[in-house]
């Protein structure tokens, strides 16, 4: 059994997913930047009432970043579920979530619970890996966003103030040196901030696989068929034709290509996408002749868990 197929049509809008996610991300982070900008030069808003702007800037930045790299990487995990690694699951645990594919969301959201309370250098190691981001983000750069980070935690908790875990994690990245002094959110330190952390977001954009990017609905539906028993008799490409990375078209729909009984309702789960109102599957007899361990019925489950349609 290859886990990985049972997510496989979950994959057919991931690289939309991950797209989006950064371009939300900046959008926000642009909207941000140019709220906390107008009242920081602004006549109307006293000093006080410009630092307050600025660290909740600081606190929504760092919060824009976070949310970012979870959704990505738990998007990732849930599509991947190979990147798990060799983690084995517990009867139990499967009886309590009621279906594999409800023990990997689940196993998901804990890796990133886990992962939230560590240290920040390895959460970014985890999503790297798992990502497998074809260029490593400078240490520098990690420990920058880390101490920015810290000082959102200072801003939340201690009333900005340094604290003895803000001393323990950002090492020599301190910007005091005594416990309990005021972290300044001053102009400098602001703007700095956004432009780390753009950088820093950009670094990892830019070094996101294609192969991750790539995956739309258009190249898993190749994918899925080149997996099946359809495709030991008709090659993909003799039987559609990919538009684009969002479309296919078949190549003569009304061709059985000789199928067999069984083979017809894998063809009709195919066709059903591609024409959902035209073509139906009869999924009782389809479960009947294709058995859990089989490719094809590992698709199919992976299709009704995540339906998508041409």
């Amino acid at each position: 059994m290859d886990l990985n197929l049972l997510t496989i049509a979950r994959r057919a809008d991931l690289g939309n997913k991950i797209s989006n996610a950064f371009n939300n991300s900046n959008q926000r982070i642009v909207q941000l930047e140019n709220i906390t900008d107008k009242i920081d030069v602004s006549l109307e808003f006293n000093e006080n009432e410009k630092l307050q702007s600025r660290e909740f800037a600081i606190i929504g930045l760092v919060s824009i970043a976070e949310q970012l790299m979870n959704e990505v990487l738990h998007q990732v995990l849930i599509s991947h579920p190979k990147k798990f690694g060799n983690k084995k699951f517990e009867i139990d645990e499967l009886i309590e979530e009621g279906s594999i594919l409800e023990l990997f969301y689940s196993k998901a959201n804990q890796k990133l619970l886990d992962l939230a309370y560590g240290k920040f250098d390895r959460f970014i190691q985890n999503f790297s890996d798992a990502l497998e981001l074809s260029s490593k983000i400078t240490i520098d750069l990690i420990e920058t966003i880390n101490e920015i980070k810290c000082t959102r935690d200072c801003l939340i908790h201690s009333e900005g103030k340094s604290s003895e875990l803000y001393f323990s994690k950002v090492g020599s990245k301190a910007r005091v040196r005594g416990n309990k002094e005021k972290l300044k959110v001053d102009s400098d330190y602001y703007k700095n901030s956004i432009n780390n952390v753009k950088k820093f977001i950009s670094e990892i954009q830019m070094a996101i696989p294609v192969k991750l990017l790539d995956s739309k609905r258009s190249f898993i539906f190749k994918q899925m068929w080149e997996a099946t028993c359809l495709n030991r008799r008709i090659k993909f490409e003799q039987a559609w034709s990919i538009e684009d990375s969002s479309m296919v078209k078949p190549i003569d729909i009304n061709d059985e290509f000789g199928f067999s009984s069984s083979e017809m309702e894998v063809y009709n789960l195919f066709r059903h996408i591609y024409n959902y109102s035209r073509f139906k599957v009869n999924f009782a007899l389809y479960f009947q002749r294709w058995k859990p361990q089989s490719n094809e019925h590992q698709i199919a489950t992976s299709w009704l868990d995540n339906q998508f349609y041409f």
